[in-house]
């Protein structure tokens, strides 16, 4: 990917350029970890954590985001 020239504003914000965030899917509420290794500023996706499913609770739709669809067709 070629380089692509930034600008930081007054309150040291910089944007991501749509074509990046998109090849990344970073969307709003992404969270991001910055740290600088070797004078670079280094951007790194967090992981959303993991919910667990406890035994004996009613589930939700939640617990079957795909796996009904993939499994056993239209419901």
């Amino acid at each position: 990917m070629e380089d692509i020239l930034v600008v930081v504003d007054s309150k040291g914000r910089i944007t991501i350029p749509s074509k990046i965030r998109k090849i990344l899917n970073i969307e709003k509420g992404t969270k991001l970890k910055v740290n600088v290794q070797n004078g670079r500023i280094m951007l790194t996706r967090t992981l959303p954590r993991i919910k667990k499913v406890k035994a004996n609770r009613k589930w939700g739709r939640e617990a079957f985001l795909d796996a009904g669809e993939a499994t056993f067709g239209e419901y």
